[in-house]
């Protein structure tokens, strides 16, 4: 059973890269692991990232109003998909045609002990201001633990119709070992709606959830987070 999972949420200019030449541990990507034969082995049998629940995203609205958009992302956390002493990170992005939008990636952690989010930051030459949040969810047996990350962001012509995509490049690490899931892309179908847009104003530009912001999508909760 895993429970009172940390969750961090930050934003950062460029994502952050872990590779052999600048990393001690066993890394390996799903997507391309020819000649490592030997980090193969010993990452899917020490660290089976592939033989366990798998974390998983959904767009649960996306908003176009004007000049600005909302996209509001569910991550469901099932129980086992993140082990003690493990941390599951998540970069997510929006594509278009025109270029990428690089928001505040997740990072999940089961009790690591690897740095926290701030404390990386401050070797990364390249990063801006962070935002950092944080909160804890239950993913208990049998009953998965569910997050939600909300962005308000400037609105680009290439985004219309069917020309954005929400990206999400997924990594399991502990002190020891490093595994980068395959890519996750969602198409955005957006919606248009003036009420909802101007309650989901209510939001910070990037927030962590952990509960879906009923008054925001319903409009007819006293509570915003109930």
């Amino acid at each position: 059973m895993m429970s009172a999972l940390s969750l961090a949420f930050a934003g950062c200019a460029t994502i952050r890269k872990t590779g052999a030449a600048q990393d001690s541990r066993i890394c390996l990507s799903e997507v391309n692991n020819s000649g490592c034969d030997r980090a193969y082995r010993i990452i899917h049998g020490k660290l089976r990232p592939l033989e366990r629940p798998q974390v998983r995203f959904a767009i649960e609205k996306a908003l176009i109003e004007e000049d600005s958009c909302w996209v509001l992302l569910r991550v469901t956390v099932p129980d086992q998909s993140i082990r003690k002493h493990e941390r599951y990170n998540a970069c997510v992005m929006l594509s278009t045609v025109d270029g990428i939008l690089n928001f505040p990636e997740l990072n999940l952690d089961n009790d690591s002990g690897l740095p926290e989010a701030d404390e990386r930051s401050d070797s990364e030459e390249t990063q801006e201001d962070t935002i950092v949040e944080s909160l804890e969810i239950d993913a208990r047996k049998g009953s998965p633990g569910y997050a939600y990350m909300s962005f308000r962001f400037c609105y680009h012509p290439s985004m219309e119709g069917n020309g954005a995509i929400i990206s999400i490049l997924p990594s399991l690490e502990t002190k020891r070992y490093f595994f980068q899931h395959s890519p996750v892309e969602l198409p955005v179908l957006w919606s248009y709606n003036p009420a909802m847009w101007k309650r989901a104003q209510q939001l910070p530009q990037f927030i962590l959830l952990d509960k879906r912001p009923e008054y925001v999508l319903h409009g007819n909760e006293k509570n915003m987070f109930k």
